[in-house]
């Protein structure tokens, strides 16, 4: 990220609300779009071999982006034209790919990516993150507890505290969603936090074993949730098991913010000084408020590996403007299932959809189906030839399970979603009984 960039991401930051008396007008926001436009158009034209390919094929000139209309013009980028391209094709060429900070995206959409940022890019954009819970009273000193679904591989890397850390901004605990009550509060009494975060379904599932006198012990103000499709059911097991108001943010690893609920607004103000954000139509064409369409984003500050006009695969309403800000009405986006075994014990999906990143196995999509509470089915669709023999994920897959289940592993050709055209990559025994008598 160049000085120059950086300057204009902070710009973009400072104009960013905290509130809804700040001053900033439709046009303001457009012509900082446009300009941030712009200036990574040219740098992936000239510096990420992928984007130039695609933009000559397309017929199209970094110079004949004039307005925001004309950058529909761009081809779509799908997550699987970037998945097994090596990061020299997808990276800029004037960075160290192995110099940048990588994410590899959980796979709940079936199809895992590697997300690679530099250092100030991702400050940057934890920051826009960060200001959207200005309204609740919050700043860089608030304390955050994350409550997840964490290997314990995870829980050591994802652990060390990141450099604003060492400063005192935004410490945070992690604590895997297993942790016993008794343990996980003695955690939280000791850490104090401001925040508690994590996946909906995650947090209220421990939420619903929440007492008032557990109540009492807390020390946050706030629970903020992500990741996952926030259901409204949900969201009244949090408020009643925390006792504590609830904000969920949308966002995703490839553009890390995309909107987040605020204080006495409905649906979902979107940061537009940080992510473009598309909603289009079955047609292509953008849908109006009230519509439902698929989210495509374009990161504004990503230039390391950019991401422009790039298909989430969410399904999204649009909603009524905010100010000079648009909305989303709801997000009916990744939907993560946990699966209830036949002791009684849960697994969350994410457990047993790691399995599927084997060495060398380039599994394009991967769908784990509960067909009976004792049966589980997992289809690979893979890049070339499948291995011939799938038994080391068969065993894997039952280690993690119980004894008593079986397990079968196909490889495929191809997974389709569902009609609606929202893909499940996890699908519980509830969620197919469901679909079954619907």
């Amino acid at each position: 990220m160049t000085p120059s960039a950086l300057w204009n991401g902070l710009r973009g930051l400072r104009a960013s609300p905290v509130s809804r008396t700040r001053v900033v007008s439709r046009t303001q926001v457009v012509d900082y779009q446009l300009g941030r436009l712009r200036a990574v158009v040219d740098h992936a034209y000239r510096r990420v071999p992928y984007y130039r390919r695609l933009f000559d094929e397309a017929g199209f000139q970094p110079g004949d982006l004039r307005s925001l209309d004309d950058f529909a013009q761009l081809p779509i980028t799908r997550r699987e034209d970037l998945q097994f391209l090596p990061p020299d094709q997808i990276c800029a060429s004037n960075v160290r790919p192995e110099s940048l900070v990588v994410h590899a995206t959980s796979g709940s959409t079936g199809a895992p990516l590697t997300v690679r940022r530099d250092a100030n890019e991702e400050r940057l954009l934890l920051a826009f993150r960060v200001r959207a819970l200005g309204p609740y009273g919050l700043g860089l000193r608030a304390r955050r507890v994350q409550i997840d679904h964490f290997s314990p591989e995870a829980l050591v890397v994802e652990g060390r505290p990141a450099l604003h850390e060492r400063f005192g901004m935004l410490p945070r605990l992690l604590i895997e969603w297993r942790t016993p009550k008794e343990e996980m509060f003695a955690a939280l009494d000791a850490f104090r936090p401001d925040i508690i975060s994590g996946p909906p379904s995650v947090l209220s599932w421990i939420a619903a074993d929440l007492t008032e006198a557990d109540r009492r012990r807390l020390t946050a103000s706030l629970v903020v949730t992500g990741a996952e499709t926030h259901l409204p059911e949900m969201r009244r097991a949090i408020e009643h098991g925390f006792g504590l108001p609830v904000a969920d943010v949308y966002g995703s690893h490839e553009v890390v913010f995309i909107g987040s609920q605020q204080p006495d607004e409905s649906g979902y103000r979107i940061c537009e000084h940080a992510t473009l954000v598309e909603v289009l139509r079955d047609d292509g064409r953008p849908a109006n408020p009230g519509e439902t369409g698929e989210t495509v984003v374009t990161a504004l500050h990503s230039y390391a590996m950019p991401f422009i006009r790039y298909r989430l695969g969410d399904q999204v309403v649009v909603g009524e403007p905010s100010g000079p800000y648009r909305t989303l009405r709801s997000i009916d986006g990744r939907i993560i299932d946990r699966f209830r075994l036949p002791s009684g014990r849960w697994v969350h999906g994410y457990t047993l959809g790691q399995l599927a990143k084997m060495p060398n196995l380039e599994v394009r999509r991967f769908q784990i189906v509960q067909e009976r509470r004792d049966f589980f089915r997992m289809r690979l669709a893979v890049r070339g030839s499948a291995p011939d023999d799938l038994q080391p994920i068969r065993e894997a897959l039952i280690e993690r399970l119980e004894p008593g289940v079986e397990v079968h592993v196909e490889a495929v050709d191809e997974i389709a979603p569902r009609p609606s055209g929202k893909f499940y990559p996890f699908v519980s025994l509830e969620r197919l009984q469901a679909w079954q008598s619907s």
